[in-house]
Protein backbone atom coordinates (compact mmCIF):
# COMPACT_ATOMS: atom_id res chain seq x y z
CA UNK A 1 0.00 0.00 0.00
CA UNK A 2 1.57 3.64 -0.83
CA UNK A 3 0.06 6.74 1.01
CA UNK A 4 0.03 10.07 -0.68
CA UNK A 5 0.49 13.47 0.26
CA UNK A 6 3.40 12.42 2.51
CA UNK A 7 4.49 14.71 5.78
CA UNK A 8 7.48 13.06 7.14
CA UNK A 9 7.57 13.23 10.76
CA UNK A 10 10.65 11.06 11.20
CA UNK A 11 13.63 10.26 9.23
CA UNK A 12 16.87 8.99 10.55
CA UNK A 13 19.34 6.59 12.31
CA UNK A 14 18.81 5.59 15.51
CA UNK A 15 21.43 4.13 17.88
CA UNK A 16 21.09 0.36 18.59
CA UNK A 17 20.31 1.40 22.23
CA UNK A 18 16.75 0.50 24.23
CA UNK A 19 17.37 3.95 25.74
CA UNK A 20 17.68 6.09 23.09
CA UNK A 21 14.87 4.08 21.55
CA UNK A 22 12.42 5.16 24.27
CA UNK A 23 13.63 8.89 24.15
CA UNK A 24 13.16 8.43 20.26
CA UNK A 25 9.76 7.22 20.21
CA UNK A 26 8.75 9.90 22.60
CA UNK A 27 9.93 12.51 20.21
CA UNK A 28 7.92 10.99 17.12
CA UNK A 29 4.82 10.16 19.00
CA UNK A 30 5.19 14.38 20.01
CA UNK A 31 5.67 15.02 16.37
CA UNK A 32 2.73 12.91 15.21
CA UNK A 33 0.28 14.68 17.84
CA UNK A 34 1.43 18.40 16.47
CA UNK A 35 0.69 17.20 12.75
CA UNK A 36 -2.20 15.49 13.55
CA UNK A 37 -5.35 15.07 15.02
CA UNK A 38 -5.48 12.22 17.06
CA UNK A 39 -6.66 10.68 20.09
CA UNK A 40 -4.69 9.32 23.38
CA UNK A 41 -5.50 5.66 22.87
CA UNK A 42 -3.98 5.97 19.01
CA UNK A 43 -1.22 7.75 20.38
CA UNK A 44 -0.61 4.86 22.72
CA UNK A 45 -0.96 2.01 19.91
CA UNK A 46 1.92 4.14 17.89
CA UNK A 47 3.87 4.35 20.74
CA UNK A 48 3.44 0.20 21.11
CA UNK A 49 3.92 -0.66 17.50
CA UNK A 50 6.99 1.74 17.28
CA UNK A 51 8.33 0.20 20.57
CA UNK A 52 7.98 -3.32 19.88
CA UNK A 53 9.50 -3.29 16.16
CA UNK A 54 12.55 -0.87 17.69
CA UNK A 55 12.91 -3.00 20.63
CA UNK A 56 12.88 -6.30 17.88
CA UNK A 57 15.68 -4.30 16.06
CA UNK A 58 17.76 -3.79 18.66
CA UNK A 59 17.80 -7.63 20.37
CA UNK A 60 16.85 -9.96 17.53
CA UNK A 61 18.00 -8.04 14.51
CA UNK A 62 20.79 -5.89 15.08
CA UNK A 63 22.18 -8.57 18.38
CA UNK A 64 22.27 -5.53 20.47
CA UNK A 65 25.20 -4.87 18.65
CA UNK A 66 26.09 -1.02 19.66
CA UNK A 67 27.93 -0.95 16.54
CA UNK A 68 25.21 -1.67 14.14
CA UNK A 69 22.09 1.25 13.52
CA UNK A 70 18.84 1.05 12.79
CA UNK A 71 17.30 3.29 9.65
CA UNK A 72 13.44 4.86 10.75
CA UNK A 73 10.81 6.10 8.81
CA UNK A 74 7.71 7.44 9.90
CA UNK A 75 5.42 9.46 7.51
CA UNK A 76 1.85 10.63 7.35
CA UNK A 77 -0.25 10.61 4.75
CA UNK A 78 -3.72 10.63 2.76
CA UNK A 79 -4.39 13.66 4.77
CA UNK A 80 -3.40 12.46 8.08
CA UNK A 81 -5.04 9.55 7.74
CA UNK A 82 -3.02 6.77 7.48
CA UNK A 83 0.90 6.32 9.14
CA UNK A 84 3.51 4.54 7.93
CA UNK A 85 6.54 3.51 9.66
CA UNK A 86 9.53 1.60 8.19
CA UNK A 87 12.15 -0.03 10.45
CA UNK A 88 15.48 -1.62 8.62
CA UNK A 89 18.05 -2.86 11.13
CA UNK A 90 21.57 -4.29 9.83
CA UNK A 91 20.91 -7.96 10.81
CA UNK A 92 20.68 -10.91 8.61
CA UNK A 93 17.09 -10.93 9.14
CA UNK A 94 15.07 -13.98 10.05
CA UNK A 95 12.24 -16.53 9.15
CA UNK A 96 9.15 -14.65 9.55
CA UNK A 97 7.00 -17.51 8.83
CA UNK A 98 8.58 -20.28 11.99
CA UNK A 99 8.38 -16.82 14.09
CA UNK A 100 4.84 -16.42 13.80
CA UNK A 101 3.59 -19.78 13.85
CA UNK A 102 5.94 -20.31 16.82
CA UNK A 103 3.80 -17.39 18.43
CA UNK A 104 0.66 -18.65 16.84
CA UNK A 105 1.01 -21.72 18.43
CA UNK A 106 1.54 -20.30 22.47
CA UNK A 107 -1.23 -17.94 21.89
CA UNK A 108 -3.53 -20.49 21.12
CA UNK A 109 -2.78 -22.24 24.08
CA UNK A 110 -4.28 -19.47 26.15
CA UNK A 111 -1.51 -19.14 28.44
CA UNK A 112 0.78 -15.82 28.43
CA UNK A 113 3.13 -17.04 31.00
CA UNK A 114 4.11 -20.11 28.18
CA UNK A 115 4.06 -17.99 25.26
CA UNK A 116 7.64 -17.50 23.90
CA UNK A 117 9.27 -13.99 23.55
CA UNK A 118 9.88 -14.85 19.99
CA UNK A 119 7.25 -13.38 18.15
CA UNK A 120 4.99 -11.90 20.89
CA UNK A 121 6.03 -8.45 19.54
CA UNK A 122 5.07 -9.06 15.96
CA UNK A 123 1.67 -10.52 16.87
CA UNK A 124 1.13 -7.39 19.27
CA UNK A 125 2.00 -5.05 16.12
CA UNK A 126 -0.10 -7.07 13.82
CA UNK A 127 -3.03 -6.76 15.83
CA UNK A 128 -2.50 -2.91 16.09
CA UNK A 129 -1.96 -2.39 12.65
CA UNK A 130 -3.78 -2.69 9.47
CA UNK A 131 -0.62 -3.83 7.57
CA UNK A 132 2.55 -5.43 8.07
CA UNK A 133 4.70 -6.19 5.59
CA UNK A 134 8.69 -7.43 5.48
CA UNK A 135 11.03 -7.59 3.28
CA UNK A 136 12.36 -10.96 1.58
CA UNK A 137 15.85 -11.13 4.05
CA UNK A 138 13.58 -10.08 6.81
CA UNK A 139 15.67 -6.88 8.25
CA UNK A 140 12.85 -4.41 7.47
CA UNK A 141 9.31 -4.16 8.12
CA UNK A 142 6.90 -1.40 6.94
CA UNK A 143 4.06 -0.86 9.05
CA UNK A 144 0.56 0.87 7.74
CA UNK A 145 -2.06 1.97 10.34
CA UNK A 146 -5.55 3.65 9.40
CA UNK A 147 -5.89 7.08 11.78
CA UNK A 148 -8.97 8.54 12.94
CA UNK A 149 -9.05 12.26 13.84
CA UNK A 150 -10.82 13.27 16.59
CA UNK A 151 -12.77 16.30 15.13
Amino acid sequence: MEIENNIEIYRGVIENDAFEVCKEVKRIVERLQAASDIDKEQCFDVKVILSELLQNAIKHGNECDKDKKICLEVRLGDSGNILEITIRDQGCGFDLISTMNLAYSKISELDPDNMDESGRGLFIVQNLCDCMEFNSTGNAIKVIKRLYCTT
